[in-house]
């Protein structure tokens, strides 16, 4: 899904009314895109022999290399042999230090407005717009087709990649109220008392549509029934199960959060509930840039931290392991700075330190997850998963 913006620079490039002015201009919003595809799909549309400067399509070049598109960018690099022109080396754009992308509005990585403010999960985000935004943008479309604004998605993957994000882009996307329902916050020792919660909940989210109900860490709600020695079940599951086949909940999604999808009861995931099954896996290098970026945006950055070595090093690393790392660098910074009017810049070296604290905490999920990835999948619930696995095998 190519941001409209560079949709217009493609089309310009494509058409040969462009240039190479019009191509760096192109290659500026891809160096500080969020996702591999965008730029992949972006330069796949583009001839390199339109482009006359040689450093721009090695620009081009290594932008593929860093999405893991390594046959598009040997086609690019196979021109800058066929080009030997006497042209000035322009400025090598790709090179851009920390911070210096375009400046974003005024809010935290973590609190989300748009699926703009999300790093990555491009693939994501376009099935939630079909699936999701579209039947809720659309509701006389959707009548016509007799199909229900609403139902249910399943978000799964490692803690800290995004789902919590993403559930939040959605409620924003679609213009709805937001609940996050926790399953701290709903279950307790209490016979009743959980049930009685999750009946107000739906009721509030009746009152106030459009409506997203996002339930993180899913699983502690609708874990998998069992028979206790008294033959008792768990009464919790089967009143949400009722609330969520209730004909009262037009107009209402409801987003489940798990890294444990295959401990939720089968019965979540029929027709109606959480019947559309999302894998959010962790950012790739492209993603890991950007929210790097976002996270040392408006900070006290040496011109030469070497970013390209912290998007190397950072692979496996979730969005909330980079965001620790940078807080742990900042906190190395600190430490040396001797007043508010003389700071330490955060260098390399601060990063360093921060590495020998902060370790990725998605590699042991993903190890539990290729069991099911490769031997519980018959169904095709794990097909992402599984694709994933398979691409970054070691």
């Amino acid at each position: 899904m190519i941001p409209i913006d560079v949709k217009s620079l493609v089309e310009l490039v494509r058409a040969g009314t462009g240039g190479d002015a019009t191509f760096r201009a192109l290659l500026i919003l891809l160096k500080n895109s969020s996702d591999s595809s965008q730029i992949v799909e972006a330069l796949a549309d583009i001839d390199p022999q339109l482009i006359g400067e040689r450093d721009l399509r090695i620009g081009a070049a290594e932008l593929l290399e860093k999405a893991d598109a390594y046959e598009a960018s040997k086609v690019w690099r196979a021109t800058t042999e066929i080009h030997q022109t006497d042209e000035q080396p322009s400025t090598n754009i790709v090179s851009l230090r920390p911070g210096s992308a375009p400046a974003a509005e005024a809010t935290h990585y973590g609190q989300v407005v748009t699926f703009d403010e999300v790093g990555g999960l491009d693939k994501v985000k376009r099935q939630i717009h079909r699936k999701i935004i579209r039947p809720f943008e659309n509701p006389g479309m959707v009548a016509k087709f007799k199909r229900k604004a609403g139902g249910g998605v399943l978000l799964y993957g490692r803690p800290g990649c995004g789902k919590t994000m993403i559930a939040r882009a959605v409620a924003n996307e679609v213009k709805a109220e937001f609940t996050e329902v926790r399953a701290a916050e709903v279950l307790d020792r209490y016979i009743g008392v959980a049930e009685g919660r999750i009946a107000e909940i739906f009721e509030h989210a009746r009152a106030n549509r459009p409506h997203v109900l996002f339930f993180d860490e899913v699983e502690a709600l609708a874990q998998r029934r069992q028979f206790d020695s008294g033959y008792k079940v768990n009464t919790v599951v089967s009143v949400l199960l009722t609330e969520m086949d209730s004909d009262r909940n037009e107009g209402i999604l409801m987003l489940g959060a798990t890294n444990l999808p295959w401990s939720l009861d089968s019965a979540f995931r029929r027709p109606g509930r959480f019947d559309r099954t999302l894998f959010v896996p962790p950012p790739d290098k492209v993603a890991r840039e950007f929210i790097l970026k976002r996270l040392l945006e408006g900070r006290h950055v040496s011109d030469l931290l070497d970013m390209e070595n912290l998007v190397v090093r950072t692979g496996g690393f979730s969005g909330a392991d980079l965001e620790s790392l940078v807080e742990t660098s900042v906190d190395y910074a600190l430490d040396s700075s001797l007043s508010p009017e003389n700071i330490t810049l955060i260098t390399n070296e601060h990063f360093e330190d921060a590495f020998d604290e902060v370790k990725s905490t998605t590699r042991e999920w993903l190890s539990e997850a290729r069991n099911f990835g490769e031997y519980a999948n018959q169904s095709g619930m794990y097909d992402d998963l599984r694709d994933f696995l398979k691409k970054h095998a070691r």
